[in-house]
């Protein structure tokens, strides 16, 4: 399947909900099947030791296939031919491409396709996979070497990278037991981490993502057993591992990639029926996940294990909590939210929010109460918007410092929006970066309680629901509404001056056609209008994004001027 199509196929799935009706709807060939939200993620193949990957707002996975068969019989190993690649793009339905990648990829390799993690990089995806060499192996050693695939796209079709291993046996201060590589950016950095059997090594990759551009070293984790990964969040870096065996997964944070390391204990606890702990840890959509494997599929053990997929969540002081195992996480929906006027719900009360006296807070819902209206603007970027109240022209602006009440401004505040839960509503980050968002003080439901700063837990408090509103029609006084010139350019008009064009005024209010932006000559407070005199946006700045306006003409009003322009 093209990478291009791919967002499109996915949201297909969710409609026709199985790969025979895509069939008939001459989507054409369909690899593999859809699975539906819950832990497992599937149960069509025994999953492990999965890697994620974000692009292009879908979460890819790429895991291994047990094959061994059912517990006893002295089946006491791993057989692993293949690697699948699932994709999401709601956290709830999942389509698995099918067997992509297999050890038979690499003509150097002979067996064990273990643990990998893919990356995107110069326009490709680059999967690195441990496998066992066909001739290079130590004495001691299992003779395991990493190899990398590359593709246009997660589906494939992938092949060898390099025509040979990038770590073997034979590469200076490798480990005796050469897996489960982990790819991560540091800046313009690219490392490469492995290893096992208590020793762990990294490495500096080239550009060309395919080269070593340093010689491994030893990563300095005491407690360290396998399965590397590496992530970065609020000023810190995380090294989580598989620690001991059968393995728990513990942590260890640095300020710096080069340490010092504090070791920070086990987050996720040995698991029922399964040996190993392989972990990932992301950032999808609003929210932090950790992947890991269990034996949780009927007929499931230790080496026939299934990939889950739970919450991850970080305390004030950016420790991570101890990993609560479930069913599933929340379904989401990754589509933007439309521009309009809407009613703010709080999820755990029902409470609307109401901009009152500068303050936001909880209030009984009241469809009359305009101060519960709010103004939803798309920002700059991607799931970045402005909210506005409908009678207060204030905007919402949440503070970055925890416990911090969030006030309304007349200034523009852009904040980020995602979706917390496709029933329950979406998150209004203060601080996207650090997981700070809004949040009902002290998980009241009782009326005119603030919304405070706080850390993300994933409680209803902290989740708003998004309703449409219809917004109420303000005419403006008839006077302030300037006659057509009929000359096509930009105008300005005194307020109360409804006859000739003011030379002087349309110097001080301008549109841009190529950005699609009404400029004006300093802040203020101003009023965009159709043709009929109906508000359109509301706002303070000295800029007006139209960018999402239908081309036409409009009315701009500020404290000193109303201004005819022709959005194009």
């Amino acid at each position: 399947m093209e990478s291009k199509g791919l967002e499109s196929f996915v949201n297909l799935t969710r409609v026709v909900r199985n790969a025979a009706i895509c069939a008939v709807l001459g989507l054409g060939a369909v690899v593999g099947s859809v699975s539906f939200a819950a832990n497992p993620l599937t149960t069509d193949f025994y999953s492990a030791d999965a890697a994620a990957l974000v692009h292009n707002d879908s979460l890819f996975i790429f895991a291994g296939h047990d094959e061994q068969g059912p517990q006893g019989n002295n089946n006491k190993s791993f057989i692993m031919n293949d690697w699948h690649v699932l994709v999401t793009d709601d956290m709830e339905h999942y389509h698995d491409y099918g067997a992509v990648l297999s050890v038979k990829t690499f003509k150097w390799a002979n067996a064990s396709a273990f643990a990998g993690h893919c990356e995107y990089r110069n326009g490709k995806f680059y999967w690195y996979v441990a496998v066992h060499h066909g001739t290079i192996k130590e004495n001691g050693s299992e003779g395991f070497a990493i190899g990398v695939a590359v593709a246009d796209h997660p589906s494939g079709p992938w092949k060898d990278a390099i025509g040979q291993a990038l770590i073997t046996d034979n590469t200076p201060n490798d480990v005796k037991l050469n897996i489960d590589p982990a790819i991560f950016y540091d800046g313009d950095d690219i490392w490469m981490y492995w290893g096992s059997w208590n020793a762990g090594r990294r490495v500096k990759l080239k550009e060309n993502m395919i080269e070593l551009a340093s010689t491994p070293e030893d990563i300095k984790i005491k407690d360290f057993f396998e399965a590397p990964w590496m992530h970065y969040f609020r000023g810190n870096y995380y090294f989580s591992y598989a620690s001991g065996y059968p393995s728990t997964t513990n942590y260890s944070m640095a300020p710096s990639l080069n340490g010092p390391w504090t070791q920070k204990g086990v987050i996720n606890d040995k698991m029922d029926n399964s040996e190993t702990n392989h972990q990932a840890i992301f950032k999808y959509l609003g929210h932090w996940y950790f992947m890991y494997h269990g034996a949780n599929s009927p007929g499931g053990w230790t080496y026939r294990r299934s990939v889950n997929i739970d919450y991850l969540y970080y305390d004030r002081d950016g420790l991570i909590q101890k990993i609560k195992h479930t069913d599933g996480v929340d379904p989401v929906n990754n589509a933007l939210l439309e521009e309009g006027g809407y009613r703010l719900t709080v999820s755990h009360s029902n409470l609307a929010l109401e901009d009152r006296e500068g303050m936001v807070v909880q209030q009984t819902a009241d469809e009359k109460n305009e101060a519960q209206l709010w103004i939803l603007e798309r920002g700059d970027s991607a799931r970045y918007y402005t909210l506005q109240n409908f009678k207060t022209k204030k905007y919402y602006c949440p503070p970055k410092t925890l416990l911090d009440t969030v006030r309304t401004s007349e200034k523009t505040c852009v904040i980020r929006i995602e979706n917390a839960s496709a029933k329950k509503g979406y998150f209004l980050f203060a601080d996207y970066d650090s997981d700070y968002l809004g949040d009902v003080l002290n998980i009241s439901k009782d009326v005119g309680m603030p919304v405070i700063t706080w850390v993300r837990t994933g409680t209803d408090n902290q989740k708003v629901q998004f309703a449409k509103a219809e917004l109420p029609k303000v005419k403006p006084p008839m006077d302030s509404i300037p006659p057509d010139s009929g000359n096509g350019k930009t105008t300005g008009i005194p307020r109360g001056s409804a006859g000739a064009l003011n030379a002087q005024t349309m110097k001080k209010i301008r549109y841009d056609a190529d950005s699609r932006m009404i400029r004006l000559e300093r802040e203020t407070r101003w009023t965009l209008l159709d043709v009929n005199g109906v508000v359109v946006r509301r706002g303070y700045g000295r800029e007006i994004q139209v960018r999402s306006v239908r081309s036409g003409m409009y009315f701009v009003r500020t404290d000193r001027a109303t201004a005819k322009v022709l959005v194009r």
